[in-house]
């Protein structure tokens, strides 16, 4: 065995070995003990060894010492190597087993290989114990790294579905601290730690401890508590480091000592919660039974779920400041409803307080303002959460106490949060503060005042009498706002009661003058109601007395005579004209005027008024037309007024066109009947249009006009037009005619009886 050449081994000496293999040997031949040290050392390949040939000290040698391979015989005087190998199996030590013996059958060598040994040597053939030794070595090596990586695997498997589980959890759910709540439990229950703390800083940047899982003893000594441990690792954790601690010893600082001694504390882990350089907390998770090593997977762990539960944080964050702007934002609205829906000060006043109250989850609203009469700061409106809350509606001071406020330019106390004071600021306080306090029993309190233009009248107060309450900026700025839109909801309450005052006297110097001009009216109609009569009877005795003489019955009139009786003539009958528009007028005006609905056939009527104008047209040289469309056949109106308007319509046509021609043109529009009179005359400027249907209204009124006309005509039409629910509408350009149409709608009224 001395000549065997160990450089043909240089294939299978990849499994290279630096540290020296310690190597029980259960042998109870010394020559055989020797024979193996020597091939060993033969192939260099360092060890030291062990030996025994008892299954006692075999054993007791593996449980105390840690062995690279064990080298046994096959059969010994009073154990085998199927013993040794259960001696391994039972400690669970993954190590190889190679039996060197004197002979083996091949049978009983498949047998030894299934129970579990590695392989076999034989005595004769000793020279193969490096191979097989260093072949076993890489196995059991590869084996291990394989096992070491299949743990690795489950283990970051494992973590992987904690951390979805914990993610999971916090997708479940946008309010902060279930998410929080849920996130300590996960923790504590994956990582088998006896307690898990997560704190938060506060509106002045201090760390609390807000939640703690629900299986930890001490739940409820830690919950609202000061997190002491944050100060003293705060530099490390502001830059994302994780701080572990296996052992609680004088590696760590004296506080850090008697804070584990006191809770009884052996090994703890800190992780921050950064968010885009922001602190937002941090995760403690520690333990009671034993000093533990936190492992790299746990380290890893740990440090992912702080990141996600950070990014979370910010996120829920986020939506609590969106809903909070909701909130706000339908505060301000309902208000405004409020403010838009109710003039009385007392209901607004009220509802102000209510939608404050409920928006701020406080335990007492109040507006309180000034009482000029009794000279007080008195309690305007109050809102409580409950009845168990004291009611301070009787509350009062003098105004004298509230002069810093009644000036608006000063700007100190426009707004202030008071928590109840020590002894010594008591003695800071003024009489109006701590007054209130007491009465109220008030824990915290956040005021801002109400001016409107510029007067101060009062202000709006939310008080918290069961528990201190830190108001954030946003709460201020919001509830400054609510005391502006109260502000314009009284300025608009004074207002409208001002207004209202105003209306009323209006009112009433509205129906004194409706009587007077009531009075004025009938008066008016009943004068010329009895007028007319006196007035026609010598005028109808003019024109009679004045057609005789025309008709120079009684001799002949000389051309001066007949020059005079015709003007007698022609002034009579503008008079009577006159006269008659007038009384027609006063009547539609008084609402004296009744007409007489009927159906009419258009054609005919538009041809009766055309007739009366064929003659005067003739010795004009005018051409008279009519446009009737086909469909016009039949209306509804009052027959003797239709043509009223008609002849009134032709007549200023045909008086102002001195060339061309007057159209009467019929049509239907929809529902309504339009008439309508062209002509090629003056035309009538935008000026003049203004005021042309307004009673005596004349074109031409001049002293010595060219146009003759009672300037009643228009206005008279376009009543009367009216009375039918119609209209009389002007399109005219000046020097190129007009075109004045009568619309007729269908009348609701109902066809008079014949």
């Amino acid at each position: 065995m001395d000549d065997v050449d160990y450089s043909q081994a240089s294939s299978w000496q990849k499994f290279s070995i630096e540290l020296p293999l310690r190597i029980l040997i259960v042998e109870d031949a010394a020559t055989d003990i020797e024979l193996v040290a020597i091939m060993l050392e033969r192939a260099k390949i360092p060890f030291f060894y062990e030996s025994t040939d008892k299954l006692e000290d075999c054993k007791q040698l593996l449980q105390t010492n840690v062995y690279d391979a064990v080298l046994a015989d096959y059969r010994l005087p009073q154990f085998t190597a199927y013993q040794v190998l259960k001696i391994l199996q039972k400690l669970n030590q993954e190590i190889p087993l190679i039996l060197v013996t004197g002979s083996l059958g091949e049978e009983a060598a498949v047998d030894c290989i299934k129970a579990g040994m590695t392989d076999y040597v034989l005595k004769d053939r000793l020279f193969r114990l490096p191979i097989v030794l260093r072949r076993s070595l890489r196995e059991f090596a590869l084996r291990r790294q394989q096992q070491a990586a299949i743990a690795q695997i489950e283990q970051r498997a494992k973590s992987e579905a904690i951390i979805n589980q914990i993610v999971q959890a916090m997708r479940g759910t946008l309010v902060l601290e279930e998410m929080l709540q849920a996130t300590a439990d996960m923790l504590h229950l994956n990582l088998n730690v006896d307690s898990c703390l997560i704190f938060q800083p506060d509106r002045q940047g201090e760390m609390w401890i807000y939640h703690v899982s629900e299986a930890s003893a001490t739940r409820e000594d830690f919950i609202d508590r000061k997190c002491s441990l944050y100060s003293h690792y705060k530099d490390k954790l502001k830059l994302g480091e994780i701080v572990a601690l296996s052992v609680i010893d004088g590696a760590v600082g004296r506080e850090i000592q008697e804070f584990a001694q006191q809770e009884g504390i052996c090994s703890l882990i800190i992780a921050p919660l950064l968010y885009q350089q922001t602190e937002l907390g941090g995760i403690v998770l520690w333990q009671h039974d034993r000093q533990r090593v936190w492992s790299e997977q746990e380290i890893w762990l740990i440090r992912t779920i702080s990141d996600r539960t950070a990014i979370a944080i910010h996120q829920a964050k986020l939506f609590r400041q969106l809903q909070e702007q909701a909130a706000r934002e339908h505060t301000l609205n309902q208000i405004a409803k409020t403010i838009n829906s109710s003039f009385d000060p007392e209901f607004i006043l009220q509802k102000i307080v209510q939608l404050t109250g409920e928006y701020f989850k406080v335990d007492r609203v109040v507006i309180f303002g000034i009482d000029l009469a009794d000279e007080q700061i008195s309690v305007h409106s109050e809102w409580r959460a409950s009845e168990e809350i004291a009611c301070i509606q009787e509350f009062q001071e003098p105004i004298w106490q509230w002069l810093d406020w009644l000036e608006p330019a000063t700007p100190s106390k426009r707004h202030q949060v008071v928590r109840v004071p020590t002894d010594k600021e008591k003695a800071e306080l003024v009489t109006k503060e701590l007054a209130l306090l007491e009465q109220g029993q008030i824990l915290s309190i956040l005021k801002t005042p109400i001016y409107i233009r510029d007067k101060f009248f009062g202000g709006i107060s939310l008080h918290t009498t069961t528990k201190h309450r830190a108001f954030s900026q946003e709460e201020i700025d919001l509830l400054k706002q609510i005391a502006e839109q109260a502000a314009i909801a009284l300025y608009n309450a004074q207002s409208y009661e001002m207004l209202e005052e105003l209306v009323k006297e209006r009112t009433q110097e509205l129906e004194q003058e409706k009587l007077i001009s009531e009075a004025a009216n009938l008066a008016k109609s009943d004068f010329l109601s009895n007028m007319s009569h006196e007035l026609r009877t010598p005028l109808t005795g003019v024109l009679g007395f004045s057609n005789i003489l025309l008709q120079q019955i009684f001799g002949q009139l000389n051309d001066k005579q007949k020059q005079y009786i015709e003007g007698i003539s022609s002034c009579g009958s503008h008079l009577l004209e006159l006269i008659n528009d007038l009384l027609d007028l006063s009547k539609v005006e008084a609402g004296k005027e009744e007409l007489v609905i009927e159906e009419i056939v258009v054609e005919d009527i538009c041809q009766s008024c055309l007739s009366l104008f064929r003659e005067r047209c003739l010795n004009q040289n005018l051409q008279l037309n009519m446009l009737i469309a086909a469909d016009v056949k039949t209306w509804v109106a009052d027959r003797r007024r239709i043509k009223q308007i008609l002849v009134n319509l032709l007549s200023n046509a045909v008086k102002f066109t001195e060339t061309g021609s007057v159209t009467l043109k019929v049509e239907t529009n929809e529902n309504n009947l339009n008439l309508s009179v062209i002509d090629t005359g003056i035309g009538i400027s935008e000026a003049d249009k203004l005021g042309l249907f307004q009673p005596f209204k004349q074109l031409d009124s001049g002293l010595n006009r060219k146009y003759e006309g009672t300037g009643l005509g228009l206005a008279l039409s376009r009543k009367l037009a009216q009375l039918h629910g119609g209209d009389i509408t002007l399109k005219s350009q000046l020097g190129q005619g007009s075109c004045f149409t009568l619309i007729l709608p269908i009348p609701p009224l109902p066809i008079a009886e014949k």
